[in-house]
């Protein structure tokens, strides 16, 4: 079961740094601008524009106890952190 695609604006290649930084603190591997990874039955995926700026997320397979809403409000405050940390 999917969860609902999250659409990051003004987040740009440091900030994308940061995400595969903290990514990989929990055992999910961002490697390059587009692509997915899985961890404990929940798979991400992600597209990052460095040109445009953006960054797309979204949850693509979890078990069916963890809800979306937390899986969406971690990934929140994962970016969220690196868009603080590098204001």
């Amino acid at each position: 079961m999917s969860c609902a695609k999250q659409t990051f604006t003004q987040f740009g290649q440091s900030n994308f740094d940061c995400l595969k930084q903290k990514a990989l603190s929990i055992g999910i591997t961002i490697s390059g601008n587009q692509g997915q990874d899985s961890k404990n039955g929940v798979t991400i995926s992600w597209a990052f524009d460095p040109v445009a700026q953006t960054l797309d997320l979204q949850c693509l397979d979890k078990p069916f106890i963890l809800p979306c809403g937390t899986i969406t409000g971690r990934i929140q405050d994962v970016v969220d952190s690196c868009l603080q940390q590098l204001a």
